[in-house]
């Protein structure tokens, strides 16, 4: 299928299709998008990002891309499925196919004043290994598709970092052979409101996946984070492990989602969601799920969230640090258990260095 035809067919789809649901709460719905999307949307200019790679990878874009993707392009997040991602597919100006073998890593970093709707299909090959990051930095409107396809003993170990001052939207899926493992890491700390959804089908025998999410709303800003599996092969894994820290008027909204289906024997799914509340008028609300179809199954799942301990406080107080640097050591521990998991040191790196920014405005603020 060509560009052309895709944003044709996406055209069609805009008018009839409705926007992404939200997680709703007794007399609210907690996300609500932006009147104008379209409209921005349609400001986009063809994007030319920067790519960095190393080891065997092959990487093609534009309607190269389109073309040796073949129907691996919006396979996996099908863009007739809401509103979003039709405006996706009819305006992306940035699209990118790789093909990964032996051992390989990618960096794609996507910069622009306008608006950034990339799309990234990866295909790693049977018994291969590779690092995929990507970066994005937009003014207005941020669109970012990801589609992974592990192949069988295959390992994809994905990291981004998402800086957008607007609107961002990100949708993430990928889909295991045997013995493939996905293991996906989010960072979220910038953006007027952002929805962001990473999904993990776990297909083959033996694969995996670890899900892990760091997101720090500040202000007004709206972090709405979901995060799901779907087990369909015997002796899969998941492990999804997030935390967030909200402040001032902010809001932090997860859903979590572990899905067993029938016949998907000896599996283990566990849950994680911790939030850090730093303000009383900031608001946080967590759903995690489990759908289980099969009775052989390991699983669990918690959320939690709180304020400072007043003891841990206390404690660093009562040896001479002042309140506000009390907290940056908390926040800075609160993160740590989660930092630790991380495997892909460029993306770690990134993360210290937008928390400590946060942690930097606000002592300025005080």
């Amino acid at each position: 299928m060509t560009l052309e035809k895709i944003r044709e067919e996406a055209s069609d789809n805009i008018s009839r299709l409705d926007n992404p649901e939200s997680i709703r709460t007794p007399g609210r719905t907690w996300t609500r998008y932006p009147e104008d999307l379209e409209e921005k949307a349609s400001k986009a200019e063809n994007l030319e990002p920067s790519i960095e790679s190393s080891g065997d990878i092959e990487i093609f874009q534009g309607e190269e891309a389109v073309d040796k993707a073949g129907n691996k392009l919006f396979e996996l997040i099908r863009p007739d499925e809401n509103r979003l991602n039709a405006v996706h597919a009819m305006y992306m100006n940035s699209v990118i196919y790789v093909a990964a073998s032996g051992e390989s890593e990618l960096h794609v970093k996507y910069e622009s004043d306008g608006p950034v709707l990339s799309h990234l299909i990866v295909e790693a090959s049977d018994n291969s290994s590779v690092t995929v990051t990507e970066e994005t930095s937009s003014e207005e409107f941020n669109s970012s598709f990801t589609e992974i396809y592990v192949g069988e003993n295959a390992t994809v170990e994905y990291g981004a970092v998402e800086n957008t001052e607007g609107f961002s939207y990100s949708r993430r899926k990928a889909i295991t052979d045997d013995y493939g493992t996905i293991n996906w890491l989010n960072g979220i700390f910038d953006g007027e409101l952002n929805r962001t959804k990473i999904e993990s089908i776990l297909k083959g025998d033996d694969s995996e996946t670890e899900m892990t999410g760091v997101w720090y709303p500040v202000k007004e800003q709206h972090h709405d984070i979901s995060l799901h599996a779907r087990h369909i092969g015997d002796r899969t894994r998941c492990n999804m492990d997030s935390r967030s820290v909200v402040d001032h008027r902010a809001r932090s909204l997860y859903e979590g989602l572990q899905k067993v289906e029938t016949g998907a024997v000896d599996t283990s799914s566990f849950q994680d969601q911790e939030t850090l509340m730093l303000s009383d008028k900031a608001e946080s609300d967590a759903s995690p799920k489990l759908m289980i179809e099969d009775p052989n199954v390991e699983a669990s799942h918690a959320a939690a969230a709180g304020t400072v301990e007043e003891d841990k406080q206390h404690y660093l107080e009562s040896r001479g640090l002042p309140e506000d640097k009390s907290e940056r050591l908390v926040v800075k521990g609160f993160f740590e258990p989660v930092m630790e998991e991380i495997t892909v040191p460029a993306v770690k790196e990134r993360i210290r260095e937008e928390v400590q920014k946060k942690l930097d405005a606000k002592t300025e603020e005080n």
